[in-house]
């Protein structure tokens, strides 16, 4: 029985957690430059193949190399940027899936990630990045996943392969595992696989088939795509590899290969298809323009509403509301059915934005309007007639803050929340931080009780040392009031009317409401809030908040100023983000020495 160690140790181990990116930088005079970092497993001993073998030359693709002639078209006004590094990171759960769907050719539910480590946050930004394989147990849930895979992939052997039908003499399957390493290596590792890579594949390939291994062809592939779906340059976003970083000025500039997968991430949650590797291949990614002529291609594709999606999801925290606790004596209503239905309508609300019929991909509608899409249980909770798109009563409810997903997981189990509600949307709507008081003991809130309503308990809590933040934090949450727990209308509790009142004063924003109806589209159209989602779709896209020691203000106002041309189109706002500094340099890395 051939060890999945001991074919995972061709490339490497995937507990490579801690690996910085390293090297040193080439410039426009230099194209080959350094080695960049160490490669695992490139000295593993017993897989010397012959040199035959391709191999990526970086001092002749075009994708690799510093960009020739002037790359400042269609650049925003954002030069002055100093962004920070780019520390390696692994996929999270939700690339892992998508690029091995699209890798393999596989249905989204044929890729198993339950029992993986969960993904982290991101730098503070709020976004996930993929957690570290720190444990064994890591390690292990990857490799039987890439096992699994991999059996599948056999079954598929004739869409992955090269070579169709498969030839049936020693050295002809030779040469059609040679271009497979090629083609599908390019994949799989989003760049050319490197000649000290591709030689120990063809080392495995070759062990794998004589000697007391002795497995067939199609097994022995089954085996390397077990070890390639392992290793670090699949797993992590390397799409440098052992390439030299390219030099521009003070920072570097990502690579044409580097630049695929980061638009292709970006927007469709996955690996770089056909064209965009295409592209890569040519050197055609290197201007604000080419990158962004991709962009708008990858908005069109239907994979962009999952990826668009999980930045809402993210953007708000609510990705979790079918596993929100909820007092089943208080809130029979909300079933199973019902939360998953909550999560659906979301995830259709925001696509139709975005994409569609009608859709405007304007911010003003995400906030406020009032079509959605119900299911039977859903329709009855917001007490309307019909089922699927519907437009639901406009004094009630408005754009997906006032919609179940939201309101749910923003509520506690017994009651609603409204410092939950109203935290969320400072810091994700307004991206005011909020900066805990030290050394102050926080007052609890007061329990339920049928003399009180859930105002009058928080804005109790909210006195003395607290009344700062909450003067800002309450007027949002109190807005919210007219829904419970589990989302569902109201205007009495506890034989009281609801009081959903407040004035907001934040920045220049200075808006008296009666409700939740008068303050949403106040917000979306405060300057704060435009300005505040233009920096959230950067952190997204960066997978980092501003960081400290460095400048990215202009490319966060290059964003707004390009929000606002576009009459605040959303659509156009993600490709904008795709042409900053931010999105296309970084600093030098630890270690990184320029030359």
């Amino acid at each position: 029985m051939i060890r999945t160690l001991r074919v995972l140790g061709v490339l490497g181990a995937a507990a490579l957690a801690g690996t910085g990116c390293t090297g040193a930088i080439s410039g426009a005079d230099h194209p080959g430059g350094s080695s960049g970092p160490a490669q695992p497993g490139s000295n593993m001993p017993g897989t010397t193949p012959p040199s035959t073998v391709p191999g990526s030359d970086p001092s002749k693709d075009p994708g690799l190399m510093p960009p020739k002639g002037d790359v400042s078209k269609g650049m925003l006004d954002d030069s002055t940027t100093v962004p920070a590094a780019a520390p390696l990171r692994r996929l999270t759960l939700f690339e892992y899936r998508n690029t091995v769907r699209d890798l393999l050719g596989l249905n989204a539910d044929q890729v198993d990630v339950k029992g993986f480590s969960g993904d982290q946050d991101s730098a503070l930004s709020g976004y996930y990045r993929g957690g570290a394989l720190t444990t064994a147990n890591d390690a292990r849930n990857f490799a039987g996943s890439a096992e699994s895979l991999a059996t599948l992939a056999q079954g598929k052997l004739g869409s992955l392969l090269p070579c169709n039908p498969v030839p049936t003499a020693d050295a002809d399957q030779e040469a059609c595992v040679g271009k497979f390493i090629s083609q599908f290596g390019l994949r799989a590792f989003r760049r050319p696989v490197a000649k000290s890579e591709a030689d120990n594949l063809m080392g495995l390939y070759k062990s794998l088939r004589t000697g007391e291994a002795g497995a067939s062809f199609e097994r022995s592939i089954g085996l390397m795509v077990s070890a390639i779906l392992q290793s670090p340059m699949f797993l992590y976003h390397w799409e440098l590899g052992p390439n030299a970083p390219i030099k521009d000025g003070a920072l570097v500039r990502f690579n044409n290969y580097e630049m695929a997968s980061r638009v292709s991430y970006l927007i469709i949650g996955s690996m770089p298809d056909d064209k965009l590797f295409e592209a890569a291949g040519k050197g055609e990614l290197s201007s604000p323009e080419q990158i962004s002529q991709q962009a708008r291609r990858l908005l069109a594709d239907p994979r962009a509403v999952d990826a668009i999606g999980d930045f809402h999801a993210q953007w708000l925290g609510i990705d979790g509301v079918e596993d929100m606790p909820k007092n089943p004596e208080t809130f029979k209503a909300f079933t199973k059915d019902v939360a998953h239905a909550m999560a659906v309508e979301t995830r259709e609300f925001v696509k139709s934005i975005f994409t569609g019929p009608g859709a405007t991909g304007q911010l003003d509608a995400l906030f406020t309007s009032n079509k959605t899409t119900v299911t039977p249980e859903l329709a009855k909770l917001y007490g309307v007639s019909g089922t699927g798109a519907v437009n639901l009563d406009p004094q009630q409810r408005a754009g997906l803050f006032t919609q179940g997903a939201f309101l749910a997981t923003k509520a506690d189990a017994d009651d609603s929340h409204p410092v939950k509600r109203g935290v969320t949307l400072l810091e994700r709507v307004l991206c005011t931080e909020l900066t805990p008081p030290q050394g102050v003991l926080i007052p609890p809130v007061a329990d339920s009780s049928p003399d009180h309503t859930t105002r009058e308990r928080f804005a109790m809590h909210s006195q003395g040392s607290c009344a700062a933040c909450h003067s800002m934090i309450d007027p949002l949450g109190f807005a919210f009031e007219n829904y419970d727990a589990i989302g569902a209308y109201r205007t009495m509790e506890n034989g009281k009317p609801v009081d959903a009142t407040g004035t907001l004063k934040v920045g220049t924003l200075n808006v008296t409401f009666k409700n939740a109806i008068e303050l949403l589209p106040a917000l979306a159209k405060a300057p704060e809030a435009q300005a505040c989602m233009a920096t959230q779709w950067l952190r997204y896209g960066l997978r980092r908040h501003e960081a400290q020691g460095t400048d990215e203000k202009p490319s966060i106002d290059a964003l707004l100023q390009t929000f606002k041309d576009s009459k605040f189109d959303m659509r156009e706002l993600i490709v904008a983000v795709t042409k900053t500094r931010s999105f296309t340099h970084r600093t030098l890395s630890a270690g990184e020495v320029a030359q």
